[in-house]
């Protein structure tokens, strides 16, 4: 895992400061998050968008604290740290879903690299444990996001692809398991 924890071919500037901070999205309360070019959104979903605010209004403070990180990822994610200043978090309704979500953004965020083809992720962490597929149903009858999943450490780190994307065969965004991975960054 931390050869993908660490590679600078995938995440962004900003996805090091989200990864290094991974214990206090635990500690808020979610489980998973995802990932995209430009923001980072919360897998829970929110009935109203009140609840969605009070967790992350709870994200917003517990980023001012500090991260505490094994020394093997130190040095890769130490510069990340100033950049969770310029977060914006907030609870949004999401179009793919319909859900209210916590969502964490930064004016020109740079969380994910876009357009990573699938076959790069194929070729520098090998094949997937497992290969899934997911349906994204929102209200009404709009068509579903179909997403493409390919595990990787046991499900703590997914790549996803969607049906929906404009570059097809890409990553859409990275699913992280919190409780994990925080568990192998702390």
């Amino acid at each position: 895992m931390q050869n993908v924890l660490t590679d600078r071919q995938l995440w962004g500037e900003d996805a090091l400061a989200i990864l290094a901070n991974l214990q206090n999205w635990s500690d808020a309360g979610e489980t998973s998050i995802q990932i995209f070019p430009d923001r980072v959104v919360s897998s829970s979903k929110y009935d109203s968008l009140p609840a969605a605010q009070q967790i992350s209004a709870r994200l917003s403070s517990f980023l001012k604290r500090p991260p505490k990180l094994r020394a093997e990822y130190q040095g890769a994610y130490q510069a990340s740290f100033a950049r969770a200043a310029a977060f914006r978090i907030s609870g949004q309704k999401l179009l793919e879903d319909d859900a209210f979500h916590v969502v964490l953004q930064r004016e020109g965020g740079d969380f994910l690299k876009p357009g990573i083809p699938i076959r790069s992720i194929l070729d520098r962490f090998g094949q997937p444990e497992k290969q899934t597929s997911e349906v994204i149903q929102a209200d009404g009858d709009r068509r579903p996001v179909v997403l493409t999943v390919y595990w990787y450490a046991d499900g703590a780190v997914k790549f996803a692809q969607s049906d929906l994307s404009p570059a097809p065969n890409t990553v859409d965004r990275v699913i992280v398991d919190v409780t994990r991975v925080a568990a192998q960054l702390h």
